[in-house]
């Protein structure tokens, strides 16, 4: 073999070594590029590579040869599938990165809070201010959202007070359900270990615990208020609670209860009608079910605020009225 072929050989070996660690220097330094800063993507189903790579590469996101990241993209596919959702980057993550996290489907999720004691409408304000959150319910009657819902009965008092989870994709539609079997959940495992009681379902169970629910925020009173309510249940009395009175008014409502509306008669009123009256008045958390189940441990018939949230209890009609100058007319003068 001739000694300038075998020159020439190597030199074109040389060469091509040099260019592919050239090549190879400019891919590695492709994939090291970081993304530019923080910022929420988002992978619409049915999106191909192209289109992904496209929208990373274009506005300087991911400042990278676009034929590098798909053709890494390509040779790593055994690693999974990129899945659609909304996913958190941060400033510096690199190629790898980004697949690993696209791959993972571990997209944003989004907290939605609701606190004990809540009514239906303040759910559906909380749901409709939810960003990302699928708006299903909208223009939906209350008898048509029971009945999407799986509800025989009416929605109040139905959705369980917690902090529920979503991503983009999920409805309102989909929060309210969760509420719902959590509800049924919470109130089925209580009512299995309640007390005996003049409380004969678990409806009248949530009926009651809502009441209990808004009449205190104050933990350590719940259970004597439903202790009142209990006794007064069983002698037959009138409950006399103010929150019923305001759910029956609805709208008419308007922030000052007086005493004509104590008289006004409506299905909610509990100072003209005896017994629960028809359905809940709101959200009850498991504390306020719990002690509507638990029965009366105390002997109170009567309670009155005393304005620093607790409540002052009585066994005698003598004894309440005491009280009532003491905690409230004698404070209002």
């Amino acid at each position: 073999m001739p000694a300038n072929f075998v020159k020439l050989a190597l030199a074109a070996a040389l060469a091509l070594l040099i260019l592919l660690g050239l090549v190879a220097g400019y891919i590695l330094h492709q994939l090291s590029v970081p993304v530019s800063q923080d910022r929420v993507f988002t992978i619409e189903p049915g999106s191909n590579l192209s289109v992904i790579t496209k929208r990373l590469t274009g506005d300087e996101l991911l400042p990278v040869d676009d034929i590098v990241f798909k053709a890494f993209a390509l040779l790593t596919r055994d690693a999974g599938s990129i899945r659609a959702g909304q996913y958190q980057l941060r400033a510096g993550m690199q190629s790898q990165d980004l697949l690993a996290l696209f791959r993972s489907g571990k997209v944003i999720q989004y907290r939605l809070t609701f606190p004990e004691g809540l009514r239906v409408e303040e759910w559906l304000g909380r749901l409709k201010e939810a960003p990302y959150l699928e708006a299903k319910t909208t223009g939906l009657t209350r008898e048509e959202l029971g009945q999407a819902l799986g509800l025989a009965t009416q929605l109040e008092g139905w959705l369980f007070p917690d902090t529920y989870h979503y991503i983009l994709g999920d409805s309102d539609l989909d929060i309210l359900k969760l509420a719902v079997n959590k509800m049924s959940d919470v109130l089925g495992s209580e009512w299995d270990s309640r007390a005996m009681t003049t409380i004969s379902s678990p409806f009248d169970a949530l009926t009651l615990a809502s009441i209990i629910e808004k009449e205190t925020g104050y933990g350590p009173d719940r259970e004597k208020i439903a202790s009142v309510f209990h006794n007064r249940l069983d002698k037959g009395m009138r409950l006399q609670s103010d929150p019923t009175v305001i759910f029956g008014l609805g709208a008419a409502f308007d922030g000052d209860l007086k005493r004509i509306h104590l008289k006004s008669d409506t299905p909610y009123n509990t100072y003209t009608r005896r017994g629960l009256p028809p359905g809940p008045i709101c959200s009850p958390g498991r504390a306020s079910i719990n002690a509507a189940l638990a029965g009366s441990s105390h002997p109170y018939f009567y309670f009155v605020a005393m304005g620093d949230g607790r409540s002052y209890f009585s066994v005698t009609l003598e004894e309440h009225n005491k009280a009532v100058y003491r905690y409230q007319i004698k404070r209002e003068q």
